[in-house]
């Protein structure tokens, strides 16, 4: 037509009226647009028609026309091998399928249903109404099969492969049926456990992982730091300047040779055991292959990806069974570069002494195709980020598993030239530093002592030729950013080898070495270890929760333990409204029924929400006498697009829709419901002008406790962390010592010890809806109504006590991005930030104001009744009624494994050991020893296996508190997905079941899309069980709050005044006592039992900043040496830190200069990472801020003591207390 630009709607119909003149009923025309969603742009209105016409309509560039290309292949487009459905417009199961025959689509709508014909069949069960379509389902075909080398002939039939359950009417594929068990009523597949049973029956499966081959990659990176893109910005870009490599696989580890030069090549790992990269020459470091590039990134990338083809050289198109003769020189790889790329024969990478291609002889095995594993430890924060970047550079996508900025895995998979590999990150395996790994794991590598320093400021491209009779300067080793212990070494070996000849070349080269050879052996002895004690390869897991999840579940397989996998929305049929929504409705009921008599039916009143057509409506108000009955839609604004909060039609909102598309959907759905009722919208935006507006209404909201869903999440929190107060010394100003210590225990194995003497909930629960209004004082109120105990997760309204037990609340609330513990929630609410007020005492008495809602276990509301809680009203709960749905011994084979090599490879203790004891009298220690940790733990102990052994007890301890957090794995974690096309992009853009949380541009080629699976569409992973790890917090609370109780009663129970307690800490607490009674705390060596965390130091001084952030001042009990202990939240305390802060500077800032403007300190860090979504790191200095602060409670008594809120004094409650309270008897 000529046209600059034209439309589809405007001459479609023109072109659809041309073809329905020249050939009637013959075509239809359809249009769609380039992001791969399935519904069609545009499509004409003719119904009777034989062929679809399709076109794409692609849109130009800026400021040019879009163009309209034919589609040859409508399910080419979406990247499918079957049929799209035109009339449903999808391509999966189609709504005009006949299930009896198994036809599809409209050529057999309507021809398989009332022809008159009534016949059935034995075979299949079924009952048909068409002969031809009897005759098709009955219509057998001949099909060749493979099994194994052999072919077989078949016949199949829809009679023999679908079929109709006779009791259920169920139709189902015969195939897709249990192989034991066939159909059975009521049972399917399930995508979790991949088993078949009843909905809401899924249970752990046990999936032994088939053993194969791998190739084990270990390498690392050294970079220069010195190039600022920007000279204004000051950040440095970090570029790869040397790269060694360590390659071995599963079969040399064991034959022992991973260590070793090959004799004779490996069809796994090739001709040579270690690569280096640098684009400059080294001498004194021995590598076996070893290649001078100018850019040893890019030159190892390509490398480790090609190493089938390059190093081994098999075909890409048959890997693995026919070998490719290898050839001289660099070798170019379709879609990696240009021919032209390396077109200079004059450069050192066509020379053949850099020759990738690596040559096999008649010697040696056939080369093998397996997956390569390549490791670097902290890879995931650092050189797996660099490789990401040159992969997109080289045109490679790749699969990430992302947290955050950390690449847990990346993944390249086999195309082409491309060998399948596998990026892992050791440390996710073992959280050590490498510095750490020689000592931990006894490793005896030659040459190596330990990892070695290496000044990293040094480390330039201008320093290549720069040799040094000398060190450089200790400044080039940024000492600052050493811990203070380690700076004084770093100190000691730079003066004591200062004369040492440097040349960055060799050095670089060795340290680099060095540091692979210590990550080869440490893993690979991490994995012996493991696979010794557990029979699981280490290195088939991401990471160490990873791998202990999988032994467990095979141990629980041989226990018979049956373990629930806890649905992500729970086992409650929820609507979607928020929880302000329900509150206004509610409030709106109320107002409405006062005012005019009129019922608002909503989701919490009888009969739920009304049902209007496919819509349910958030309210419906039957208003007597009036045209219309009133329909509320409460909408939030980030969801349905507010036009004031979300003016921009082209903005991404809620779901990752543009606020143009969600508000014409929500238009058409308002304009249907309009129909026949009056619609009235109201915004969150406005709600929240209107709380502002009008007191009353506000405080409804504020009284009205959540009654919504019980959330398993919002009864997981961690652990109790906070001050009692805020300095605590045994001196007096005088320097006259009190007569009293403090001290510091910590629970030894606070979580395992859970695991060990908790009982769990282990099966499917019952849900109890109840929503009474009760009165439970004391825990055997704690019945449903029925009388029967409850045991379980309960949601409630709880009213904390005035005055509890030693003022130590009970129950956890999340308030405020905060995790309190509280007496009234709304002292809670007025001080956000904490508050400083000597003469604190709370003015409320009334329950709405003091009480909460909570979603809570039993054990720990039973807790909070003995001591003064009760609890009002009772929502909802889920409840394990039988006996087989729990297990008081859940982790026993797991834990009784590693507790028992723990405590053997921590040897016997000191006492057993001690000097000028006779041999009887050692013995009879050793076995005390033995049957004392038998009594605690049932564990037995051989007396032959009792030895030091630092690896094992590492391992122990990971293994025994890596596990049970494992169970609370977010189902519905960010999911990151790079494509290379408009259909993919399109596709995840238009997905109904996500929501995008970001979309960049990382380079022309590839997007980078960020998502989440919404909630209705999350599929549980494996082992998903938040129950059982909310209990195991639960538990752990409970064990510490009893510790916290005893601070302050003796044996007897009777209250003792001496004693007061000054922090908490999860799985520690600190406290004082007087000298001349007893300790309250005496702990024990064994499990869950309290160790003292400095027994050979007296604690002189404790100062609190507040959460985890404290100092301790200590005087060792053998030298009279004084040294400090400091913690501060957020902080790095290197040796540049440690010089800004220190306990007289946090003393004075607590006790002198609390709440002042300028009670701060800036700590200054220059080198901290910054990693960009592309796959670059910089050096960016930043600043951190540290000020004292107290936001969980009450600062009082002039800046000592803190008091939850709520706190009151006795006094001040017999005065103000107009209900009558047991303060007041006292």
């Amino acid at each position: 037509m000529n046209l600059p630009f034209y439309t589809i709607e405007e001459y479609g119909e023109k072109i659809q009226a041309y073809y329905d003149q020249h050939h009637p009923g013959m075509f239809r025309l359809f249009c769609f647009g380039t992001f791969g969603k399935m519904k069609p742009l545009w499509k004409s209105e003719v119904t009777v028609y034989q062929q679809e016409l399709c076109v794409l309509f692609t849109e130009g560039e800026s400021g040019q026309a879009g163009h309209f290309n034919p589609i040859k292949s409508i399910g080419r487009l979406f990247g499918t091998k079957t049929n799209y459905c035109f009339g449903t417009r999808h391509n999966g199961n189609c709504k005009w399928k006949c299930r009896n025959c198994q036809r599809v689509g409209k050529t057999f709508r309507g021809t398989c249903k009332d022809s008159g014909c009534c016949a059935s069949c034995i075979g299949c069960g079924k009952t048909f109404e068409s002969r031809e379509c009897f005759e098709h389902h009955a219509k057998v075909i001949k099909v060749t099969i493979k099994k194994g080398d052999k072919e077989v002939k078949i016949e199949k039939s829809v009679c023999k492969s679908s079929k109709k359950c006779v009791d259920c009417g169920v139709i189902y594929r015969a195939m897709l049926q249990d192989k034991e068990r066939g159909h059975v009523c009521g049972h399917k597949f399930c995508r979790v456990c991949l088993g078949f049973h009843a909905p809401r029956e899924c249970y752990i499966p046990y999936r032994p992982k088939k053993k194969t081959e791998k190739r084990i990659i270990f390498f690392d990176f050294e970079c220069t730091t010195d190039f600022q893109p920007d000279p204004e910005i000051a950040r440095f870009k970090h570029q790869v300047n040397f790269c060694y490599a360590h390659v071995t696989c599963t079969c040399c580890i064991e034959k022992g040779i991973w260590n070793q030069a090959l004799q004779q090549k490996c069809g796994i790992c090739g001709d040579y055991r270690t690569y280096a990269w640098a684009p400059f020459d080294f001498y004194n470091t021995e590598v076996e292959r070893r290649f001078r590039v100018d850019d040893p990134l890019a030159a190892f990338t390509k490398w480790l990806l090609q190493f089938e083809t390059e190093t081994l050289g098999l075909d890409s198109n048959e890997r693995g069974k026919k070998r490719k003769c290898p050839t001289r020189g660099r070798n170019n790889v379709a879609g990696f570069f240009d021919d032209e790329a390396y077109d200079d024969e004059g450069s050192d990478d066509n020379d053949a002494e850099n020759n990738y291609m690596l040559g096999f002889d008649e010697g040696g095995e056939k080369p093998r195709s397996v997956k390569t594993y390549a490791y670097a430890h902290a890879g995931s924060r650092y050189d797996h980020v660099l490789i990401f970047g040159e992969m997109l550079r080289m045109g490679v996508r790749p699969d990430l598993v992302r947290q955050g900025n950390h690449l847990l895995e990346m993944k390249a998979h086999k195309k082409g030239a491309i060998t399948t590999t596998i990026f892992r990150d050791s440390y996710k395996l073992i959280p050590l530093k490498l510095a750490s790994f020689v000592k931990t794991f006894g490793l005896n590598i030659n040459g190596v002592e330990n990892k070695k320093y290496f000044p990293h400021k040094f480390n330039k491209a201008a320093n290549y030729g720069n040799v040094l009779d000398t060190l450089p300067p200790l400044e080039d080793y940024s000492p600052g950013s050493h811990f203070p212990e380690e700076r004084m070494k770093l100190e000691k070996w730079h003066a004591d080898n200062i004369n040492t000849r440097f040349d960055l070349r060799e050095i670089i080269a060795d340290y680099c070495k060095t540091d692979v050879q210590i990550l080869v052996h440490g893993v690979l002895k991490m994995r012996e270890l493991f696979m010794a004690e557990t029979m699981h390869d280490l290195t088939d897991s991401i990471t160490i929760p990873s791998a202990c999840m999988k032994y467990f579940v095979a141990l629980s397989h041989q226990d018979n333990e049956r373990i629930a996998i806890v649905p992500h929305l729970g086992y409650e049929k929820r609507g979607k409204q928020s929880t302000i929504a329900r509150k206004y409705l509610k409030w709106r009921a109320e107002e409405e029924m006062r005012d005019n008599g009129w019922t608002l039916r909503f989701i919490e009143s009888p009969g739920g929400e009304y049902k209007y057509g496919n819509y349910s409506l958030d309210g419906m108000m039957e208003r007597p006498g009036m045209a219309k009955n009133l329909a509320i839609e409460v909408q939030g604004c980030y969801w349905h697009a507010c036009p004031n909060c979300f003016p921009d039609e082209e903005a991404i909102v809620g779901g990752g829709e543009t606020a143009g598309a969600i508000r014409a959907r929500d238009a058409k759905r308002i304009k249907q419901i309009a129909r026949d009722f009056e619609v009235e919208i109201i915004w969150e935006c406005h709600l929240m002008r209107m709380l502002e507006e009008d007191p009353a209404m506000k405080a409804f909201f504020d009284n009205t406790p959540d009654t919504g869903p019980i959330e398993f999440r919002d009864a997981f929190f961690g652990g109790r962390t906070g001050p009692d107060c805020l300095a605590m010394g045994i001196m007096k100003p005088n320097g006259e010592k009190l007569n009293r210590s403090i001290k510091i225990k910590d629970f030894n194995s606070l979580y395992p010890s859970r695991n060990m003497f908790t009982k769990y909930p282990t099966g499917h629960p019952i849900l109890l809806k109840m929503d009474n209004n009760v009165e439970w004082t004391k825990p055997e109120h704690m019945v449903d109504n029925d009388g029967i105990p409850i045991e379980g997760i309960i949601k409630c309204f709880v009213v904390p006590p005035r005055h509890c037990l030693f003022d130590i609340p009970v129950i956890p609330v999340r308030m405020n991005n905060r995790t309190l513990f509280m007496l009234c929630r709304r002292c809670s609410e007025m001080y956000p930030k904490g508050l400083v007020d000597p003469d604190y005492n709370c003015p409320h008495f009334e329950d709405h104001e003091r009480g909460f809602s909570t979603t809570i276990t039993h054990i720990e509301l039973e807790a909070a009744l003995r001591v003064g809680y009760r609890v009002t009203r009772v929502f909802s709960a889920y409840v394990w009624r039988h006996a087989c749905d729990w297990s008081d011994s859940l982790f026993h084979s797991y834990l009784f494994k590693f507790l028992k090599i723990k405590e053997e490879a921590s040897g016997y203790p000191t006492k057993c050991l001690e000097d000028g004891i006779t041999e009887e009298e050692r013995k009879k220690r050793q076995q005390q020893h033995i049957d004392n940790c038998y009594a605690k733990s049932k564990v037995r102990l051989e007396a032959a296996r009792i030895k030091p052994n630092p690896g094992l007890r590492y391992i122990a301890k990971l293994c025994l508190n890596s596990l049970w957090g494992r169970f609370a794995l977010r189902n519905r974690l960010t999911k990151t997905e790079i494509v290379d096309n408009d259909a993919d992009l399109g596709k995840l853009l238009n997905d109904d079941k996500t929501e995008i949380s970001s979309l960049d541009q990382l380079t022309d080629q590839f997007w980078m899309v960020c998502y989440k699976t919404k909630d209705e569409h999350v599929v549980e992973h494996d082992t998903s069980n938040i129950v059982i790890a909310l209990w195991t917090t639960s538990a752990a609370r409970l064990h510490l709050l009893e510790s916290m109780q005893q601070v302050y009663c003796t044996e007897d129970h009777v209250q003792r005044h001496d004693t007061q307690l000054a922090y908490a800490d999860t799985d520690s607490i600190f406290y004082a006592h007087c000298n001349d009674l007893s300790d309250p705390l005496p702990g024990g060596p064994q499990l869950g039992e309290l160790t003292d965390e400095y027994p050979n130091d007296t604690i002189i001084e404790f100062i609190c900043a507040g959460p985890k952030a404290y100092s301790l001042c200590l005087r060792d009990n053998v030298t009279g040496e004084l040294k400090y202990k400091m913690k501060c939240r957020g902080i790095t305390l290197d040796s540049n830190a440690c010089a800004r802060i220190s306990h007289e500077k946090m003393k004075k800032m607590v006790l002198d200069n609390w709440g002042a403007a300028d009670n701060n300190i800036v700590f200054d860090y220059e080198t901290n990472f910054r990693i960009t979504k592309n796959g670059e790191i910089f050096t960016v200095p930043i600043k951190k801020q540290f000020n004292p602060t107290v936001n969980k409670g009450v600062i009082r008594n002039h800046g000592l003591l803190v008091v939850p809120f709520g706190y009151s004094t006795g006094d001040y409650c017999k005065a103000h207390n107009p209900h009558d309270c047991r303060c007041k008897h006292q």
